[in-house]
């Protein structure tokens, strides 16, 4: 047993750490392993209760498709809340305790939501699910909000890249197997509803495991502002005295609503309009996630060595093909499309997370961070909620003016202009950027870029 054991981990250390020596002998490995686990169980759970299976189960209680457009962003729409977290965390004693409170709390609300058909009638069931789950994603934004403030603390933003893409890895390995297993079991049900609610009560379960890792996290020494120090108002008008901060908070105001003005209407086009199978789609998850455990790491180390925001510009330059690949994505090339489409976003996943969370957090300052996170959160949960309220709009002014001039033109031309909006946005940084930054430098930057990808081995 031990030889396997020893076994496992040198393979591990081999193809997860790549045999990075800084990240296995860095203080505070422990928490950091702990992370992991929680990252794991967490991934199983988001799994079994999200995504696809979220949609599936909606579908399944004939929720109408105003609500079914809501559906992929509603754990962003429910950050709404957080704009008062600040107020909450600024004044705990222990953020480890209220981890493991919110998180039993949070997660019982959202696996519970599979239940309430069972309670009242059918006509209002998906009513009363898209409250529970809205409630249930909202105390999870807190949490979510809570539990980056002690990650920043624990992990050294010198490895924080690196580490962030082997920690990604290990819940890419879930993704990578977890669907597939599910949305077998979901296709070769005769009884999809009972299949939803054995899925989601196996990950009611997984939560209290994780809930449990949550609980041995050593927590550092934190200094909140105190209840004196922190007032309702300072909410709004701290983050937005911060000039620096609230340049970055119009890119991604601006950059979340060109996306999903679109894309909160894709898993549904996908399921129910192009007919594709729940074995497919989860299939391509499986793909994009072994591909991401090749990319997080190099991702890693390029964040590392050029930081975040052009790692954050590559990222978006990478989603603005992503929409253009969904117009271009009919019943004829479903199939062909979607591996593309899964292709691109393994490559551009990574880039983008890794961008924007340590974009960020290079930006907000130290003190009082749970104030302007909340705001973040807050600002684009907001952004997020306008966009699939303005796509329903235009969406319902093409089919009520017979807009048909290619298939499902209601869906197709939503994503074109999400893609001509983004390429605006991304015109926009760029031009900005050799503005302020002297040319000849960033070219050099560029080419030393190039050349490093043709050399290393990652």
């Amino acid at each position: 047993m031990k030889k396997l054991q020893r076994f496992f981990k040198k393979i591990t250390i081999m193809l997860i750490y790549r045999n990075d020596t800084q990240l296995l002998t860095y203080p505070g490995k422990k928490d950091r392993d702990l992370f992991i686990k929680t990252t794991v169980l967490g991934s199983i759970f988001g799994t079994l209760t999200g995504g696809v299976f979220l949609t599936g189960l909606f579908i399944e209680m004939n929720a109408p498709d105003a609500i079914m457009g809501y559906l992929p962003m509603i754990g962003s729409i429910a950050g709404i809340i957080v704009i008062f977290a600040g107020m909450i965390i600024e004044r705990l004693k222990s953020r480890r305790k209220f981890i493991v409170i919110m998180n039993i709390l949070a997660k019982t609300f959202i696996a519970s939501v599979v239940w309430i058909p069972k309670i009242v009638p059918l006509s209002i069931a998906p009513y009363l699910m898209i409250i529970l789950v809205l409630f249930g994603f909202s105390l999870n934004a807190f949490l979510g909000l809570t539990i980056n403030n002690l990650f920043i603390d624990v992990v050294d933003k010198k490895i924080r890249g690196r580490y962030m893409g082997v920690k990604q890895i290990f819940a890419l390995i879930v993704t990578a197997i977890v669907p597939v297993v599910a949305g077998t079991f979901v296709d070769i049900s005769s009884d999809k509803y009972l299949t939803f609610t054995i899925l989601y009560t196996i990950a009611w379960f997984v939560m209290w495991l994780e809930t449990h890792n949550y609980a041995k996290i050593n927590e550092p020494v934190y200094k909140p502002l105190g209840k004196d120090k922190i007032k309702l108002k300072d909410m709004v008008l701290i983050p937005i005295r911060n000039k620096a901060f609230m340049k970055m908070m119009g890119v991604f105001v601006f950059f979340y609503f060109a996306w999903f003005i679109s894309m909160s209407f894709a898993s549904i086009y996908q399921i129910k309009y192009l007919g594709l199978p729940y074995v497919f789609l989860t299939a391509l998850t499986t793909m994009n996630a072994l591909l991401q455990m090749l990319y997080y790491p190099m991702w890693g180390k390029f964040l590392d060595k050029y930081g975040p925001t052009l790692t954050r510009n590559i990222g978006m330059t990478f989603y603005a093909i992503h929409a253009l690949l969904y117009f271009l994505l009919t019943k004829e090339t479903a199939y062909f499309g979607m591996i593309l489409l899964h292709l691109n976003a393994s490559f551009m996943g990574p880039a983008w997370m890794l961008g924007v969370f340590n974009t960020k957090y290079s930006v907000i300052p130290a003190e009082g961070r749970s104030i302007y996170d909340g705001f973040f959160t807050s600002v684009i949960g907001l952004t997020i909620l306008l966009g699939p309220t303005i796509g329903n709009l235009i969406r319902n002014l093409i089919i009520n003016n017979n807009v048909d001039i290619i298939q499902f033109s209601q869906f197709r031309l939503m994503f074109l202009l999400t893609f001509v909006l983004l390429v605006a946005l991304l015109i926009y940084i760029y031009s900005k950027s050799k503005r302020e930054t002297n040319w000849e430098q960033e070219r050099l930057v560029i080419q030393s870029i190039k050349s490093k990808f043709r050399r290393t081995r990652f």
